[in-house]
């Protein structure tokens, strides 16, 4: 297949005879009057398939590797991302950088420290140039200056030397070989400390690796559906719980929180006007139907029995003027003063019940919005609400590693003309040379955030663990965080001195307390 314009082209097609081992090719003519659910299949590789091997691409008269232009799971997305990079050009403040040359798989790559060894650039001022192919890459090893202005809080930095490099990683093996010439001069001006210089004279890496994929749960459209209606019930039984104002249909406003709903009619206990309340007490004019006006406060409001058992409201005022208590009908108040006396009927206890039907269609949907039955729990039959869907991508890598620290020394020159005298006073062989090597590398599947776990340990004594991430902010800048972590204990005991072999000085990375060091970074692609 081939992507264009349109989208992905069939081009051949070929099937392979499982028990002969041979491919057999189609006619496309034919092929295009096959069945074309058949032919989707095929070309959305939404199936079980393996990389292809180099027979395979042979067979198929391709001669490089191929790039999988579908949403399948493939080892070489999250292989490039840290073996390499994504993009064509990548340099960040981490001291990293790579160049990979567009028509063709070779790159540049720069970088500090053996950050699968656990010694990562925190730690060591060594830089590694070389060049790149998709497998393999060779480097060469080149020493800081100095190692005197080393990052706050190390407690005994690596020293380093000259030296070559070779590593390869591939879908399921991967390891390097590193060797430094420590046989160089060393000055006692550029050392950390002239009487314990550690370096990782000699190293290597072998592991076994496998690339899985993530997947995370998402919506489907009922699902959206169901968590929009969710939503909107929790948002209605907010509305409810609080006090609020109902309107009916006639127009006629209430204030007060909806206390349940019962036999079509919804129970609201009203809220108290307290500056009606105020004003009743405090005193107010009060018009009769007549026109004759009373400056009074309100005393009581109650009913009287008349004639034939009607039952007309009454209330008591007492005149500003002489303290005196007056009885009023209601029905002989203004309309307005009767307006007045309904805003004194709630007291932020009693409950009134209006009809649902009465109350505006905004009042309507709310409460029954509110008291909707949602069906979103998985059943037979039933439509789903989450899918997985691909994500990202996963990397274990696990193996051996060896490093031999060597311990040395810088004695000063006894004269100007003459050289420090470097000599090497032990180092680490044998089986506490040999460690433990796991890392964890994640990618997702739009490259725009990658994080890594790793831990390497060694019969030594040595421990480190190391985690990082980067993720894309804007366009093509990128912002990183590595973090070290050498934990209390994570040391290598070397003897000083040839003339005193029981004496012994313990090499502590990170300190006799351990630490954890965090450096962020700014990541720049093209």
């Amino acid at each position: 297949m081939v992507l264009s314009a349109d989208g992905v082209e069939l081009k051949k097609l070929k099937a392979k005879n499982s028990q002969m081992g041979e491919y057999q090719s189609f006619l496309m003519d034919q092929v295009e009057k096959m069945d074309p659910s058949l032919t989707n299949l095929l070309m959305s590789r939404e199936y079980k398939w393996k990389e292809m091997s180099r027979r395979d691409l042979s067979e198929l008269e391709m001669f490089s590797t191929l790039d999988n232009i579908l949403q399948e799971r493939s080892f070489k997305d999250a292989r490039d991302a840290f073996w390499w990079t994504n993009a064509q050009f990548d340099v960040s403040t981490a001291v990293t950088a790579f160049v990979r040359h567009k028509a063709s798989s070779l790159a540049f790559r720069l970088e500090s420290g053996f950050p699968d060894l656990g010694l990562y650039r925190h730690l060591s001022k060594n830089l590694i140039l070389g060049l790149s192919n998709d497998i393999a890459s060779v480097y060469f090893i080149m020493p800081g200056v100095t190692t005197r202005n080393i990052a706050v809080g190390i407690g005994h930095p690596l020293e380093g030397a000259y030296g070559l490099g070779f590593k390869f990683d591939t879908q399921t093996l991967g390891g390097q070989v590193n060797y430094m010439d420590i046989g160089t001069d060393f000055e006692v001006e550029n050392t950390f400390s002239r009487k314990h210089l550690v370096i990782p004279a000699s190293s290597g890496l072998f592991y076994w690796s496998n690339t899985f994929g993530l997947e995370r749960k998402v919506l489907t459209d009922y699902g959206t559906s169901i968590k929009g209606q969710k939503k909107a019930k929790k948002n209605a039984v907010q509305e409810l719980s609080k006090s609020r104002i109902w309107k009916t249909k006639k127009g006629t406003i209430y204030h007060g929180r909806l206390k349940n709903i019962k036999n079509g009619k919804a129970y609201i206990v009203m809220d108290k006007d307290g500056s009606a309340h105020k004003e009743a007490k405090k005193g107010r004019k009060w018009t009769s139907s007549s026109g004759n006006v009373i400056n009074a406060s309100l005393v009581q409001r109650g009913k009287v029995v008349e004639g034939e058992g009607i039952k007309k409201e009454e209330i008591v005022l007492r005149r500003k003027k002489d303290k005196k208590r007056v009885k009023i009908k209601v029905s002989d108040l203004s309309k307005s003063d009767q307006k007045f006396l309904n805003k004194l009927v709630w007291d932020g206890k009693k409950v009134g019940s209006l009809l649902i039907k009465s109350l505006s269609e905004e009042d309507q949907k709310l409460i029954n919005t509110a008291n909707a039955s949602i069906r979103d729990k998985p059943g037979k039959g039933r439509r789903k609400i989450k899918i997985g869907q691909p994500y990202a991508s996963l990397r274990i890598k696990a193996g051996f590693s060896f490093t031999q620290f060597v311990h040395g020394r810088v004695d000063p020159a006894e004269n100007d003309d003459e050289i420090d005298v470097y000599s090497i006073t032990d180092r680490i062989n044998g089986s506490e040379a040999i460690g433990f090597y796991v890392k964890l590398e994640a990618i997702t599947d739009n490259k725009k955030s990658k994080s890594y776990l790793q831990f390497n340990s060694s019969g030594s004594g040595f421990k480190s663990i190391g985690f990082g991430l980067k993720h894309n902010i804007w366009k093509s800048v990128h912002l990183g965080l590595d973090c070290a972590l050498y934990p209390k204990g994570s040391s290598i005991d070397f003897r000083p001195l040839k003339t005193d072999a029981d004496k012994t000085w313990t090499w502590y990375p990170g300190g006799e307390g351990g630490i954890l060091l965090i450096a962020p970074y700014l990541s720049v692609q093209f």
